[in-house]
């Protein structure tokens, strides 16, 4: 059974549903490709290390997420996916090393902000509507998902988190969502 995004079981226990489809698979289909990945120096839990896995696996190259260090001043970028430069029309060394905030723009929501600070501060998840800015200055609505991954020797606490930005799109029937990070929140994707 497919965990629900508004239930309790919330967005990390549907992402490790995810992450435990692809645990299935056959080793040979989860080798990357030669582009970026996402190698962690901590140790995490194994569900989260499956995550990571699945994300670097071929065929989520345009996945949008990134990863962000907490235990870094200013819980930084350290990681940003070839989606999410695509997404947001940023280059990798204009984007790693900054906090994600600069994203954020005068229509950015504050309530939305603010829930995505309280997440942080009480290591847990949160999926907010946002809206963001693009390089160009363009504005864009996405679902965004911050869950934390959590060390192996010390599963309650955030070793990184990780953000996934799927676009919310206005879309006429029969007609594909732009951001393929989509069809992870529809679950059709596993």
């Amino acid at each position: 059974m497919k965990p629900s995004l508004t239930s309790k079981a919330g967005i990390l226990s549907f992402l490790h549903f995810l992450a435990d489809k692809f645990q299935g698979l056959e080793e040979e289909e989860k080798k990357s490709s030669n582009v970026r990945s996402f190698s962690p120096l901590k140790s995490l839990i194994e569900k989260d290390h499956v995550l990571v896995d699945m994300l670097n696996s071929h065929g989520h190259e345009q996945v949008c997420f990134c990863i962000c260090d907490p235990d870094v001043m200013d819980c930084p970028i350290i990681f940003a996916s070839e989606g999410f430069c695509n997404f947001t029309g940023y280059n990798y060394d204009e984007i790693e090393g900054r906090n994600c905030r600069f994203l954020q723009g005068p229509k950015t929501s504050k309530e939305d902000v603010d829930a995505i600070r309280k997440a942080i501060k009480e290591e847990t998840e949160v999926n907010v509507n946002l809206l963001n800015y693009r390089k160009d200055g363009a504005t864009f609505v996405n679902q965004f998902f911050l869950a934390p991954l959590h060390y192996r020797d010390d599963p309650v606490k955030a070793a990184y988190y990780i953000g996934v930005q799927c676009s919310v799109p206005t879309l006429g029937p029969g007609q594909m969502p732009a951001n393929p990070g989509w069809v992870y929140t529809q679950g059709n994707h596993a």
